[in-house]
Order: structure tokens, then sequence, then C-alpha cells
């Protein structure tokens, strides 16, 4: 009874560390719509610049970099409070996610626009297929903030901004 409690726990602790990690973090490339209710002139559509900031209307630029959703709608909520509205309510969307790349041994390597859900297996194929010299397990993604690096099987989901990379094989 004790091992399986155990193990019961430890599945319920590493399906929290696994949300914990896939949760969207914002950067460079990502367009927001942002919402403030009853203030139409405060609602727009912007993208995060290199930097990571927005040009936001009456509070210039805010670093959203790295932010979830939710931080990012805390910070502007908190900014319009301590200066313009006395109980600002914020929504911030993604409109578009930043690209992710495809490098090495790949027939066409470069930039992607990102699709929810989409697997490495179909970026390859998204890339045009591996080369003759490309190795069919050796695969890494670099992501992140951290930019930390690990290997991939196929069916490994892409996130916006992850950079790929189809090693060579040598056999």
């Amino acid at each position: 009874m004790v091992k399986f409690c155990c193990a019961i726990l430890c599945l319920v602790w590493a399906n929290q560390m696994l949300a914990q990690t896939d949760i969207y973090r914002l950067g460079p490339g990502d367009a927001l719509f942002i919402t403030v209710y009853q203030e139409e002139d405060l609602s727009f559509v912007g993208q995060i610049s290199q930097q990571g900031f927005i040009d936001f209307p009456l509070l210039g630029n805010i670093k959203l970099n790295g932010e979830t959703q939710q931080e990012a709608k805390a910070q502007i909520e908190a900014l319009l409070r301590n200066n313009y509205l006395v109980a600002p309510s914020v929504s911030v969307r993604v409109t578009s996610y930043r690209p992710f790349f495809i490098y090495g041994e790949v027939r066409t390597p470069g930039s992607y626009t990102y699709q929810p859900d989409i697997t490495i297996e179909q970026v390859i194929a998204l890339s045009g297929g591996l080369k003759d010299r490309a190795s069919n397990s050796h695969w890494t993604i670099q992501r992140g903030l951290e930019k930390k690096v690990f290997k991939v099987l196929s069916e490994t989901i892409v996130h916006p901004g992850d950079v790929i990379k189809i090693h060579k094989s040598f056999f």
C-alpha cells in the first residue's frame, strides 16, 4: 500500500512539473491583442519587439518578454491602476505566435510559422524532409529564455520560438 501511494504521489508531482514547464511565455515576435474593458482607446494590437517590449498607449514601453499572459495582464492592470484608472480589467490574447526554426540536415532550413500541436515529424516534413546524411533519431531543441537544449522524438510537440537541430548521422 505504501509503495502504491508513493507511486501515485510521484505521478502527481511529475504531472505538476510537466504542467509548469509547458506554461507559455511571451517573447519577441508574438502579436498580442490587448483590451481594456470599457476603454476602447486603450485597446490595441501590438507585437513584442526584439528587446521584449510593447508600446502601450499612455504607459509607453512595457517589458513582457518571458511573462505569461496572466502576468502580463496583472502588470498592465497595475500600471493602469497606479496612473489612470480606478479598477481596470485587462485581457491579453496572443493573436499570432513567433516562428520556430529548423536547421541542420533538412532540405529547406529556416523559420516557419508556428501551428498549434505541430510535432517534430511534421516540422521535418514542412522543411522538405531529411537529407541523405541526416540522423533518424539525433534531434535536439533549444527552448525558452534559458535556451535549454534537449533531445527530442518524432512525436515531440514544437513550441513557438523553438530552434530545432537535425544532426548528421555518422553511419
